[in-house]
């Protein structure tokens, strides 16, 4: 990977280095996770791709400010025992003066960058499903549409040999889940996961599964508090402190889409919700929508599992391979991780908005199809609202929320 955002630098940081790590910068724009960077190549990095910018300059401005000032122009990403991620933004003369990043072009077969759209824009209404063009965010059924991108050809011909060569495989969850939060030991629990699972494993093999067309551009920009706000604290921070101004704008169009692997992960997503929808079974159906009143910050958020089975919520996770398919014992460090700050936080949300003790996580592999079902409890929810507190008594968060809940309130009222 040469170029991502800031989010998906931080993943790749944890996934490949450590999971313990913080970002420093010494550059003009404002460092958010959706900030597209540009990586710099260092001796430690080894040999450098095909279209990299080599970095020979110095990492830190001085020796006694290394791991908290960098040298201008630069973002780091580093850890303790690690080498530092080096990257800079697109606008930067590091880059410029290289001229070897291009911009919206692809730097080489495997390296992701974005790509331009071009008008009129694809969207889709959150409520009815409609798909329709315009070249602004037109309400639909009374609420903001999704913007679609179209799927790249590079992605067409990824999920053209993903589809050709691929047998779905359920695998029992306990050697893929033991010790991780939440995971219940209930034999009637796991009784339930595996007939979902030996009986979604049959049906994905009998299904014609068709490739996505589109798939919808993620907008950090949000009119409402979303479930995947509460889970992390940056995240958290970046929203509470625009969504007032967020909601007084005029929504723009997101003008450009990833591709590489940062979209195929999205795509993915789309190709496992648009055949799912497709799934003619007593048992299996779509998720419904759940809201949870969150009393530590004063407000209501909502979201909807992907999936249903026998009545119990399923919600999906994708994971390009599960640990004990490659032999790399960091594999296992990254699944916890992944788990820890994201997996059984969005189970344990979603448990606080139906009258469950317990739903089902759905793991699947990008890479090899095999997936598994896992009985999930909301024992994360104590650690987030010890954190929820934290956050409500921080005083200019507390305005942030007061100014949010007004603004919520008014247009209730309005309505």
């Amino acid at each position: 990977m040469l170029e991502g955002t800031l989010k998906d630098w931080k993943d790749w940081y944890s996934e490949n280095r450590s999971e313990e790590h913080k970002v420093v910068n010494d550059i003009e724009e404002k460092i958010h996770d959706d900030l597209v960077l540009v990586r710099l190549w260092i001796a430690q990095d080894g040999k450098a791709p095909k279209g990299a910018i080599k970095y020979q300059s110095k990492v830190w401005k001085n020796k006694n400010s290394k791991g908290t000032n960098p040298a201008k122009n630069l973002v780091i990403i580093t850890a303790s025992g690690q080498p530092p991620l080096i990257l800079t933004n697109k606008n930067s003369p590091l880059v410029n003066k290289s001229g070897k990043v291009a911009k919206g072009k692809k730097n080489d077969g495997n390296a992701p960058t974005s790509r331009y759209l071009s008008k009129p824009y694809q969207w889709r209404c959150r409520d009815c499903g409609d798909q329709f063009d315009s070249n602004v965010a037109e309400i639909h059924c009374t609420r903001q549409p999704r913007q679609l991108s179209k799927v790249s050809d590079d992605s067409k011909k990824w999920f053209d040999k993903f589809l050709n060569g691929i047998e779905w495989e359920f695998v029992p969850h306990h050697t893929i889940s033991k010790g991780q939060i939440g995971v219940i030991d209930n034999p009637i629990a796991d009784g339930i996961a595996e007939e979902a699972g030996r009986e979604l494993e049959k049906i994905l093999n009998r299904v014609e599964m068709k490739p996505p067309e589109v798939f919808e551009l993620y907008n950090y920009k949000t009119r409402y508090l979303r479930v995947s706000d509460l889970k992390d604290y940056r995240k958290f921070k970046q929203v509470i402190s625009k969504i007032a101004e967020w909601r007084k704008l005029k929504i723009r169009p997101i003008r450009s889409a990833p591709v590489g692997v940062i979209e195929i992960g999205h795509a993915f997503d789309e190709f496992l919700s648009s055949n799912f929808k497709n799934i003619s079974s007593d048992d299996w159906s779509s998720g419904e929508r759940i809201w949870f009143e969150c009393k530590e910050l004063g407000v209501t958020v909502s979201g909807t599992p992907d999936l249903s089975f026998q009545g119990i919520p399923v919600e999906t996770k994708t994971l390009k391979l599960f640990p004990f398919e490659v032999e790399d014992e960091n594999q296992q460090s990254i699944f916890r991780y992944k788990w820890k700050t994201n997996y059984c936080k969005q189970v344990a949300l979603y448990l606080q908005g139906c009258e469950m003790d317990w739903m089902l996580l759905l793991l699947i592999s990008r890479e090899s199809g095999k997936f598994t079902l896992v009985p999930v409890n909301d024992e994360a929810m104590e650690k987030m609202r010890a954190d929820w507190n934290e956050w409500a008594n921080n005083k200019e968060h507390s305005t942030k929320l007061e100014e949010y809940r007004k603004l919520i309130s008014e247009e209730e009222v309005a309505s």
